[in-house]
C-alpha cells in the first residue's frame, strides 16, 4: 500500500515554476571528503538534472582514513568540469553562490552550524534585496545537524525568525526569508516505508502514541576502535563525547521523531548509559530511557559491536527494530538494512473490534529498507527531494531543522546523563545551558 503523502508533508517555495522546465538545478557541494566522493559526487553527475556549480573544501587534498585515496580537488575539478573555492565566504563573494539553487554539506559534524547560519544569511540577503524575483536557496545537510544542542536550536530559530519576519500565512508552505527548503540528510525518512508509517500515524490509526522500542546495531567496531579515526571518536567543542550516539543514533531517533510526528513525541527527560572503546574512549553501546512531555517513553538501545564492516564487500547490515504503540494499534519495522527479505512494515490494527490484532503489511513489495547506501545511480530519495526544492518542484519533508533539532536534544542528553549519572532534562532553549 504506497501512501498518499499528507499535505503537511509537501511543500514547494515557488508555485509558480514550471514543472516541465529544462532548467538544471545548480547545486554547490561543500565538503569533498570520503562519503562526497564515493557518493555525493557520483549521484549528482548522473542525474541530468543537475549541474554542479562548484565544489568547496578548505583542503586541496581532502584525507581520510576511510579512503586513503581520495582524490585533490584540482582532480575532482577536472573531473566534474567545475571550479573549486576553499571557503564558503570565497564561494558566496563569487556569482555562483550568489546565483546557486542549492547547497549540500558535507563537512565534519562541529562545522555544520556555521555553514549552515552563512547559508541562511545568504538565502536572506537574496530575500531582502529582491521580494518578488529573488532565487531562493535549498540545503541539504548531512547528520546530524550539529553536535551541539545550543547551536541546533539556534539554526532551528534562524528559519523560523525567517518565516515570520516573512509574513507568511499559516497555507503557504514555503519557509521564509529566501530558504528553499532545509532538510537533514537522514535517507530512510525518505523511503516510502517512512512515509507509510508517518501516514498511519498522522491519520489517527494509531491513536495517542504512548510508548516506543528502538534497536540499532551496526557493523562499525573498525571505525570506533580506530585512534586515527578522530573526527568519529574524539570530542570536539562542547561535546561531552563522541562515538556511536552522535555517528550512528541520530538515523534511528530521526526516524522515530518523522514518524511518530515531532508534535507527538516531544522529548522531556532522558536517562542513559554508554559503554566505550578501551582503545579510543568512543562510545559503542548505550541504552537510554526517553521520557516525553505528554507522558510518553520510549527505550532506546544501540551498539556498533555487531561483528563485521558494513563497507566490506559483500557489506554486512546494519540490524534495526522499531516498535510504536499507540492508543489504537501498533507499527512494526525491523530487518537487515542489506537484505530487505529481511523484514516488513507492519501495521497491527486496534482501531477496529472486528479487525482488533490483524497484521496489515505496508508497501508489501518493498520489504525492509533504512538507510539508502548505494552508490549506484542518482542517489537516495532525500537528495531527489532536495534537488526537487532546487527546481521549484514539490518535494516530501522526510527529515526538517525541527526534526533534527530533536534528535540532536535526545543524543546531548544522552551523553550528559552518561556523564552525571542522573536523568537529565532536554535543553530546549538556549538559556537552559
Amino acid at each position: 500500500q504506497n501512501p498518499t503523502m499528507t499535505k503537511p508533508q509537501l511543500k514547494r517555495w515557488y508555485s509558480s515554476r514550471d514543472s516541465t522546465s529544462t532548467t538544471k538545478a545548480s547545486i554547490v557541494l561543500i565538503g569533498a571528503g570520503w562519503w562526497s566522493q564515493g557518493w555525493h559526487l557520483p549521484h549528482l553527475h548522473r542525474n541530468e538534472e543537475v549541474t554542479i556549480a562548484a565544489i568547496v573544501d578548505s583542503s586541496p587534498n581532502p584525507t581520510s582514513n576511510l579512503n586513503p585515496n581520495l582524490e585533490s580537488l584540482t582532480t575532482l575539478a577536472d573531473r566534474y568540469n567545475c571550479p573549486i573555492f576553499h571557503s564558503l565566504t570565497e564561494l558566496l563573494e563569487n556569482e555562483i553562490g550568489r546565483s546557486m539553487d542549492g547547497a549540500l554539506v558535507c563537512t565534519p559534524h562541529a562545522t555544520h552550524y556555521a555553514i549552515g547560519v552563512e547559508l541562511i544569511q545568504e538565502a536572506k540577503r537574496r530575500y531582502e534585496e529582491d521580494e518578488k524575483n529573488y532565487k531562493p536557496l535549498s540545503v541539504l545537510m548531512e547528520k546530524p545537524m550539529t553536535t551541539d544542542v545550543d547551536e541546533a536550536i539556534q539554526l532551528h530559530e534562524l528559519l523560523m525568525e525567517r518565516k515570520k519576519a516573512d509574513g507568511d500565512s499559516t497555507d503557504d508552505q514555503r519557509i521564509g526569508g529566501g530558504i528553499g527548503c532545509f532538510l537533514v540528510n537522514h535517507s530512510a525518512n525518505f523511503r516510502p516505508q517512512a512515509r507509510a508509517a508517518h501516514e498511519l500515524i498522522q491519520t489517527g490509526k494509531l491513536g495517542d502514541i504512548r510508548h516506543v522500542t528502538a534497536f540499532f546495531a551496526s557493523p562499525l567496531s573498525w571505525i570506533f576502535d580506530d585512534p586515527s579515526n578522530v573526527g568519529w571518536n574524539e570530542k570536539h567543542g562542547s561535546m561531552l563525547g563522541n562515538g556511536f550516539a552522535w555517528g550512528q543514533q541520530s538515523h534511528i531517533l530521526s526516524w522515530i521523531y518523522h514518524v511518530a510526528g515531532v508534535e507527538n513525541l516531544v522529548p522531556s527527560k532522558v536517562f542513559c548509559h554508554m559503554t566505550k572503546s578501551a582503545k579510543t574512549g568512543a562510545d559503542v553501546s548505550h541504552a537510554a530511557t526517553v521520557i516525553c512531555s505528554n507522558g510518553a517513553t520510549f527505550s532506546l538501545s544501540g551498539t556498533s559491536l555487531l561483528p563485521g564492516n558494513a563497507h566490506s564487500d559483500p557489506p554486512v547490515g546494519k540490524r534495526i527494530e522499531i516498535k510504536i504503540f499507540g492508543t489504537k494499534g501498533a507499527v512494526i519495522y525491523r530487518g537487515d538494512d542489506r537484505d530487505p527479505s529481511s523484514g516488513k512494515l507492519e501495521w497491527l490494527r486496534g482501531d477496529d473490534e472486528d479487525e482488533m490484532g490483524a497484521v496489515e503489511v505496508q508497501c508489501p513489495d518493498l520489504g525492509f529498507e533504512f538507510e539508502d547506501l548505494d552508490q549506484d545511480g542518482n542517489g537516495p530519495a532525500s537528495l531527489q527531494c532536495f534537488i526537487d526544492s532546487c527546481l521549484g518542484l514539490d518535494y516530501y519533508v522526510g527529515a526538517d531543522c525541527l526534526t533534527g533539532l530533536r534528535s540532536v536534544q535526545t543524543i546531548e542528553a544522552m551523553y550528559r546523563s552518561h556523564v552525571s549519572g542522573n536523568c537529565e532534562c532536554i535543553i530546549d532553549s538556549t538559556e537552559g545551558s
